[in-house]
C-alpha cells in the first residue's frame, strides 16, 4: 500500500543530522543501470535544492579503477576509486544494479561488510540484491527485483509468490531497484531527516504517494518463469484479459488446448495451486488495487471483477489479505 508519511515533527535528532550533514556513497560498477543512478541522484538533488542547503553530499565511486564507467545503454559517469572499508564511512552506501556487480560481487561482498559493520546503512538495487540473496536464499528479508527473483527461485529456492519492494534486515536495505530507487532513497534516507522534505521532493517528482516497502512489486503473472517452461501462458494471457468476466475452466483448457485435467495438473506443478485458486487470486489483486487506489464502491468493484456480490468478495478479500476492503479502505 502506498503510505504518506505524517507530518514534520522536526524532532531534534532529524536537525542535528540535517546540521551536520549526511554523506551518501553510490556505487558505480560497469553496466550500471542509468535509471537507478539517475532516479538516487536526482532524489537528494532536489532535496538539497528544497531545503535550500547542501544537506546530502554525494560521491560517485567504483571498484573497477577508471576515471568514467559506462552503463548499460552508453551511459557515462564520473567516479572516484572506491576507497578501502576502513577510510571514513559514509552515512548511506547505494549499490546500484547492473551485469558489473555480479561479476565483481565477491570482492565488493568484503567491502560492503566492512562498512555496514562499521555503522553504514547499506542500499542494495536490483542486481546488486540479487547478488546478495545468492549468499542466504531462505532469508525471507532480502529482497530483490521480481525478475532476478524468479531466476533464483528456479534453481534454489520454493514458490513465494509475495515479493515486496524493498526490506530490511539490520543496516542492509535489498530493494528492487528501478522505479522504486525513488521510494527507497526518499524513505529511508531523506525521512529519517525529515519528513516533510521527503513529501515535498516526492511532490516535485509528481508520485502520488511514497510508496511503503511492503507493497508488492507490481508484475504481470504472465512474465513468470515457471508458467512459461509449464507451457500456460495462454493460459494466464486468457486469465488476464478477462478479470471482469471470467472465464470457466473448462473454457481455459479448451481455449488453450489442455484437458481439464492436464490444467489441473500443469498449475499445482508451476504454482503449487489449482487454476481456479490463482485465477481468483489474480482477480482480488486487481480488487485490492481498486480498494487502495479508486473511489469505487466496495459493491462495484466486487461486480466488475465478476463477484456474485460485495459480500462474498469482502469474506475473499479477508482470507488472501487478513483485512476486509472497507477496513483497508477506512483513514488510519
Amino acid at each position: 500500500m502506498s503510505r504518506r508519511l505524517p507530518a514534520d515533527d522536526h524532532s531534534a535528532p532529524a536537525e542535528d543530522n540535517m546540521a551536520r550533514g549526511v554523506s551518501v556513497m553510490i556505487l558505480v560498477e560497469p553496466g550500471f543501470v542509468p535509471t537507478e543512478l539517475g532516479l538516487a541522484q536526482d532524489v537528494l538533488r532536489i532535496a538539497n535544492r528544497l531545503s535550500k542547503a547542501a544537506i546530502f553530499h554525494v560521491r560517485l565511486c567504483s571498484s573497477c579503477g577508471q576515471e568514467l564507467v559506462e552503463g548499460l545503454g552508453g551511459m557515462m559517469a564520473r567516479v572516484e576509486t572506491l576507497p578501502d572499508a576502513d577510510q571514513p564511512r559514509p552515512d548511506h552506501v547505494v549499490v546500484l544494479g547492473g551485469n558489473g556487480v555480479g561479476r565483481n560481487f565477491k570482492k565488493l561482498q568484503t567491502w560492503i561488510r566492512g562498512v555496514e559493520r562499521r555503522g553504514s546503512e547499506v542500499i542494495l538495487l536490483s542486481d546488486a540484491s540479487s547478488e546478495w540473496k545468492k549468499l542466504d536464499p531462505d532469508n525471507r528479508d532480502v529482497t530483490t527485483h521480481w525478475e532476478n527473483h524468479q531466476i533464483l527461485r528456479d534453481v534454489t529456492m520454493a514458490p513465494h509468490l509475495s515479493l515486496p519492494l524493498y526490506s530490511r534486515s539490520n543496516r542492509i536495505i535489498s530493494a528492487a531497484g528501478m522505479m522504486a530507487t525513488a521510494d527507497v532513497i526518499l524513505n529511508t534516507i531523506v525521512a529519517t531527516r525529515s519528513i516533510g522534505l521527503a513529501h515535498s521532493v516526492s511532490q516535485v517528482l509528481v508520485m502520488h504517494a511514497i510508496r511503503a516497502p511492503d507493497m508488492d512489486q507490481p508484475r504481470s503473472e504472465n512474465d513468470i518463469t515457471p508458467f512459461r517452461h509449464a507451457r500456460l501462458e495462454r493460459v494466464i494471457e486468457l486469465m488476464e484479459n478477462n478479470l471482469e468476466t471470467p472465464l470457466s475452466i473448462r473454457q481455459l483448457a479448451e481455449l488453450s488446448g489442455f484437458s481439464l485435467r492436464q490444467l489441473e495438473r500443469r498449475f499445482h506443478k508451476a504454482a503449487g495451486c489449482s487454476p481456479k485458486t490463482f485465477y481468483r487470486s489474480m482477480r482480488l489483486k486487481r480488487g485490492r488495487a481498486l480498494v487502495e487506489q479508486s473511489s469505487m464502491s466496495i459493491t462495484d468493484i466486487a461486480i466488475s471483477l465478476g463477484f456474485s456480490n460485495s459480500t462474498v468478495f469482502s469474506r475473499l478479500y479477508a482470507r488472501e489479505y487478513g483485512i476486509t476492503p472497507a477496513r483497508a479502505r477506512a483513514p488510519r
